[in-house]
């Protein structure tokens, strides 16, 4: 019996062996959900390392043991797992993956899957900008896309930021990037309310930006407004109010220090220099205070329509009073299907805005409040004894103090902001259609100043000033696009055409009036003298042809082709069109065969591409001819030199990228690297004085930058209570000036008040690169500065300057996390500058110690008598030569900023049922929390040029950022 069931035991498992060995000859066909076949799908056994792939008609076939699963897996689709079970025979039909790769992207007139995209994009979500606050929508993306620099120009309310996409191209002509609004074209989007945006797609290089030809030339931000949906209509309510301060203040000598250095200084009346003890840091910066609301109602029709109509408010009082920034926003998107094939959109977006300034960015001599509040004497207060007029520096009568800055004056500006599209959209065929549209873009700007002729030095000196201006700019565009869409077996097709028209008609005019003050000291309704004083008007206009080809098989191999022909009116006409082509291609390695068994691999692809763009910006409208101004009197004076030879600056750009998605989405991976070249720079060059003008717009030279980008996403943890992800970018910038042409040597920017301009700007060298004297310390035995002879001659003159710095930053970089537990959320998102050079130029008023102002508390370390050892140079009374433009001022600008941290609670959906809330959620948010940093002023970021130009870093008495906490909450029905 024992011997039987042994046997029987043997003969079982040698059954069960048996069968598991078999193995069974599977075939079948993969499709998607419409029917069609999907070529390249991963077909592998699992548990092993056994695999195959779909061929080109859709088919495969696999051996596998009877007992096995196969899995079949495929970029943008759902994995399926299917038993073998002895079928020879297993037919399956993928379902599409609601993944990132998935998801649409706006493209230059058109969109993509991003699986499917070839060239260098960014696309920032509706979540990344919002509930902040910010002035700004682009302020809102500072360090999240990789190879975008976003700068802030000044911490005051409403100032601009500059943004910078791969580097700068020009020197006098527009970094800028171009922004399309839902179709409409403008140089500006701070005026946006975040709130109402969807997404923002950036286009970096010169294949993706090529179809907008000399518009795009320093890239493309497309931006996308929210729409309606269909359902039942929601209604969103958002607010948020906070308060802010400096994050950070200046030691300046106090009343005492500040008198022992005015005897040094040889001031014999000490007496009349005051008796107070002001600290003009808490007088001048205060608290900040912001709130904004914002509503919105969205939905769709029965009839095939939808609509989004929000409005919202937006206060922001800067620390410094009384800047603020008053903006009331409107906006419309609709859409409505007429017939089966024609469908009607319509948009409309009115911004008003009401702004109040506090004058920045200048010496204490040209009335920069900033700095006044670092020099005025501690030893005055705010007003004389009749407690009406301001009082100034007791040994320079023209200095006003910082309050008098800030409120003596009236200094508003008005601004209104339309933006309005209407398009018709013709569905020939299901694959062929055409849209035509209509658009304009108009601002105007108002502003009005007035400077009583009593209260301060300068009103009294010009007994009151009134100045106005008025702005009206007004840009139209008319775009015509035939797209065909066409998929048949394992080809897919577009082909997109179109014609555009585009003119812009800006006019200026503007009005000075002074002596307000009559023969008996009365004040007058009128000035009695206007400055003479003509209107302006100006326009250019634009025809442009374009073309875009795109090519998909088998979802592996990818390629795009665009044309642009631009003519623009800048240009004489025998130089009016620019012709920018662009080609890109993508291969998706993860699709081929023999990845089948990388199966940690969702997507592999790599990208190339290659492309021109132009500018034809920043020379002026009529740069190319000869002009007149008309004089008061009514005669002519010559006033520009002709150029007939004028023509595009030309940007060509090469790019090479590779995007890596592994483990189910979770971890994501992109790279580039790029060159990008730019020939005939537009150049306003400088002219000898000999020629009677400044400059001449000219065809000079060219630039180059070279970079590499690298973003990772991932999912680090994700459980059902807890999980948590990261963002991570970085970016890698090289700038060089490659050519000025044969005729200019070098070009000088960011002047400087009394000193020599601290950046030129020759072959060989990047943009923003500081220029001045080599400081080597200050001569034990007299107490002056010491500056490197570099020519030998035992002098130091002008030839003795050299290049002492750069503005130019080795990398930038962002770092998000996002944590959630529960119905609580975190996110933490760092960003960061590093290897740049920033020119403080403030200090040269904080520590030059040559007159009346107050100091940095750095010069308690001056030299007072031989044999002191020390870097500060002595008190010199009307001396500079102790702080000339030299290496002294040059400073790392390197820093690491908490940008925003954001704790927020999401109600569930028992609270939400008894509220009959669809969404309610409480958020608290810092910003500008903590800043890491070795620069020694108020912001390492600001800057008093644009921080895009030739002149970036420069610090000049700049407003700076504050640090904001604020509490929101965001509600939907």
């Amino acid at each position: 019996m024992k011997r039987i069931l042994t046997l029987f035991l043997i003969l079982s498992c040698y059954g069960i062996l048996t069968s598991y060995a078999q193995s069974v000859s599977v075939s079948g066909t993969v499709k998607d959900e419409t029917g069609l076949t999907l070529p390249g799908v991963s077909v592998r056994i699992k548990n092993s390392t056994t695999g195959t792939a779909v061929d080109a008609n859709g088919n495969y076939s696999i051996s596998a043991p009877a007992n096995a699963t196969l899995v079949f897996s495929f970029i943008g689709f759902q994995t399926q797992e299917v038993a073998v079970d002895n079928q020879q025979s297993i037919n399956v039909t993928l379902v599409e993956d609601n993944t990132t790769l998935n998801d649409v992207v706006v493209i230059g007139y058109g969109s993509q899957a991003k699986k499917d995209i070839t060239t260098a994009v960014t696309t920032i979500s509706a979540s990344e900008i919002q509930n902040q606050p910010v002035t700004s929508p682009l302020q809102a993306i500072q360090g999240k896309a990789a190879g975008v620099q976003i700068t802030s120009q000044s911490g005051k309310p409403g100032s601009d930021v500059a943004v910078s996409i791969r580097g700068n191209t020009s020197i006098t002509a527009s970094n800028s990037p171009l922004y399309v609004i839902d179709g409409i074209t403008s140089r500006d989007a701070s005026f946006l309310n975040p709130n109402d945006i969807e997404s923002m797609t950036i286009l970096k290089d010169a294949s993706a930006a090529a179809i907008y030809g000399s518009s795009g030339a320093n890239g493309v931000i497309l931006i996308t407004t929210k729409k309606g949906a269909g359902g039942k209509p929601k209604i969103a309510f958002n607010a948020f109010t906070g308060i802010s301060n400096l994050w950070q203040k200046q030691d300046v000598l106090n009343r005492n220090q500040y008198i022992d250095l005015m005897s040094e200084l040889g001031f014999t009346d000490l007496e009349s220099l005051g008796a107070e003890n002001t600290d003009w840091q808490d007088r001048t910066f205060g608290t900040g205070v912001q709130q904004n609301y914002q509503a919105s109602v969205s939905g769709a029709t029965n009839s095939g329509g939808n609509y989004y109509v929000s409005a919202g408010y937006l206060q922001d009082k800067g620390v410094v009073a009384p800047s603020k920034l008053n903006r009331y926003t409107a906006s419309f998107n609709g859409s409505q299907k007429a017939t089966d094939w024609l469908r009607l959109t319509a948009s409309a977006a009115i911004t008003r805005s009401n702004s109040i300034d506090v004058s920045d960015n200048a010496s204490v001599a040209r009335g920069g409040t900033i700095l006044s509040a670092l020099t005025t004497p501690p030893t005055i207060g705010v007003f004389k004894e009749d407690g009406i007029t301001y009082t100034s520096n007791p040994n320079k009568g023209g200095w006003e103090n910082p309050i008098a800055n800030a409120f003596a004056a009236d200094n508003s500006t008005r601004n209104t902001r339309f933006l309005g599209a209407f398009s018709a959209e013709v569905d020939f065929t299901q694959d062929l259609s055409f849209k035509s549209s209509i658009s304009i873009n108009q601002s105007k700007n108002d502003y009005d100043y007035w400077l009583d002729p009593f209260s301060t030095t300068y009103g009294r000196q010009e007994q009151g000033i009134a100045r106005t201006n008025h702005t009206d700019d007004k840009v139209w565009l008319n775009e015509n696009l035939l797209n065909y869409d066409k998929k048949f077996g394992d080809h897919a097709f577009t082909a997109t055409a179109g014609m555009t028209l585009q003119e812009s008609d800006w006019k200026y005019r503007n009005t000075e009036v002074t002596r307000f003050v009559g023969e008996s000291g009365e004040l007058l309704n009128e000035g009695t003298s206007i400055a003479p004083t003509l209107p302006q008007q100006a326009q250019w206009s634009k025809r442009s042809y374009l073309a875009r080809v795109t090519y998909n098989y088998l979802g592996k191999y990818l390629i795009s082709s665009n044309f642009r022909a631009d003519g623009s009116s800048r240009f004489a006409p025998d130089k009016r069109y620019g012709y920018f082509p662009s080609v890109s291609a993508g291969w998706r390695i993860s699709g081929e065969g023999f990845m089948a068994n990388a199966t940690q691999i969702d997507d592999l692809k790599l990208r190339a591409s290659w492309g021109q763009v132009g500018n034809d910006e920043g020379i002026g409208d009529y740069a190319y001819m000869a002009l007149y101004n008309l004089t008061t009197q009514g005669s002519y004076s010559f006033a520009q030199l002709a150029n007939p030879d004028l023509t595009w600056e030309k940007t060509t750009q090469s790019n090479l990228g590779l995007d890596l998605t592994m483990f189910d989405g979770r971890i994501s991976f992109t790279a580039d690297a790029y060159v990008k070249k730019t020939d005939n720079l537009l150049v306003n060059v400088q002219l000898p004085p000999s020629s009677g003008f400044d400059s001449q717009a000219l065809n000079v030279g060219s630039m180059e930058n070279k970079g590499f980008e690298f973003l990772v996403s991932s999912r680090n943890i994700e459980h059902d209570k807890f999980s948590w992800s990261s963002d991570i970018n970085l970016s890698i910038n090289k700038n060089k000036v490659t050519s000025l042409g044969a005729s200019t040597q070098s070009l000088d920017f960011g002047d400087i008040y009394e000193r020599d301009a601290v950046i030129k700007i020759e072959a060989g060298r990047p943009l923003g690169s500081f220029f001045g004297y080599v400081f080597e310390g200050v001569n034990p035995a007299t107490g002056d500065a010491i500056y490197k002879d570099l020519n030998d001659d035992g002098e130091i003159t002008a030839d003795d300057r050299t290049y002492i710095g750069s503005a130019q930053p080795k990398f930038t970089y962002g770092f998000n996390n996002t944590f959630n537990y529960g119905n609580w959320g975190l996110s933490v998102f760092f960003q960061g500058v590093q290897g740049n050079d920033m020119f403080n130029a403030s200090r040269i008023d904080l520590e030059s110690m040559s007159d009346a102002k107050n100091q940095s508390a750095a010069v308690l370390g001056r030299w007072k008598k031989e044999g002191d050892i020390t870097t500060i140079p002595r008190a010199l009374l009307d001396g500079t030569d102790n702080s000339l433009t030299s290496s002294r001022f040059v400073e790392n600008g390197s820093y690491l900023r908490l940008k925003t941290a954001t704790v927020s609670y999401n109600f569930g959906n028992v609270t939400l049922g008894k509220l009959n809330l669809s969404k309610l959620m409480v958020y608290a948010t810092g910003y500008n929390l903590l800043t890491f940093t070795n620069y020694s002023g108020l912001d390492p970021e600001v800057n008093q040029y644009d921080a895009n130009g030739p002149s970036m870093g420069v610090d000049y008495g700049t407003f700076p950022q504050s640090r904001t906490f604020m509490l929101g909450i965001n509600v939907g029905f």
